[in-house]
């Protein structure tokens, strides 16, 4: 299931891994050491970075005296995570299928990446697995669209204007949104002492328009936007743009995306 969804996530995150620094990692970064903390994450302790894109979890927690493995789906985006940061060890892998023993880890995160998961509830049961017991995990998850103004305005042009019948077929990008389900979920896999962290992350968009900046920021969001006619497209470019017109700040845009981790501890 969700096969199209899963390829086509795989295939644009690979296409920008060369920017994801001038983009996505502009707000992406900004829950890290949120998700260290949750973690508690000490010197010595065997890290995992599940989802790992370019690294910067993996290479955060190898900075505090951690050794750092990092996994994501994409060549592109180990290729460039290893030569970022050589003192950590990277290999493409699936988050749904950890290819690792039970009990490698002592400590496990997942950056925003359950969400590119054709799987969420399986990908929170193989970090459980790896992990040993008293072991902590965290995953980032992007508020909701009613909580969010970089989703909402976002969003609102694409259901005013597209026809998502062009879309493959996917996940709910916002499930674990809900943080009571996000809870649920954890303590289904196993995990104790759940705890919700809320992270004020921005936005800055520093050059070009907030339309342009979408479309490298996101994978989803973009193939939905880029299989609609040029009539259409124009239309969403225009909303988005309109609507994000009120953050400008005279050093670009900053618009509010607020996310929040959650950790538990393996029992």
């Amino acid at each position: 299931m969700y096969d199209g969804f899963r390829d086509t996530e795989r295939d644009g995150w690979g296409a920008r891994a060369g920017q994801y620094r001038n983009y996505t990692a502009r707000v992406t970064t900004q829950a890290i050491p949120a998700l260290l903390a949750a973690v508690q994450l000490r010197a010595g302790d065997a890290f995992l970075d599940v989802c790992a894109g370019p690294g910067y979890a993996a290479g955060a927690a190898q900075a505090l005296c951690a050794t750092a493995t990092g996994i994501d789906f994409s060549p592109e985006m180990v290729r460039i995570a290893a030569d970022s940061f050589p003192d950590c060890r990277f290999q493409q892998g699936d988050a749904l299928g950890l290819d690792f023993p039970d009990n490698s880890f002592d400590a496990a995160v997942c950056a925003f990446g359950l969400l590119h998961t054709t799987d969420p509830v399986r990908a929170i049961n193989e970090a459980y697995r790896v992990l040993r017991p008293g072991g902590r995990y965290g995953f980032s998850q992007w508020c909701a669209p009613a909580e969010s103004d970089f989703f909402r305005f976002l969003m609102a042009p694409i259901a005013r204007h597209a026809d998502m019948s062009v879309a493959d077929a996917a996940p709910d990008a916002f499930a674990l949104s809900d943080r009571h389900q996000a809870e649920q979920v954890m303590a289904a896999a196993g995990f104790s002492q759940v705890v919700i962290r809320e992270v004020p992350s921005v936005y800055h968009a520093a050059g070009g328009d907030m339309f342009d900046n979408i479309m490298a920021l996101t994978v989803r969001a973009a193939t939905i936007v880029q299989a609609q006619s040029d009539a259409v497209q124009q239309a969403i470019r225009d909303d988005v743009n309109a609507a994000a017109l009120p953050y400008e700040t005279g050093q670009g845009m900053i618009v509010p995306m607020p996310s929040f981790v959650v950790s538990g501890v393996k029992g």
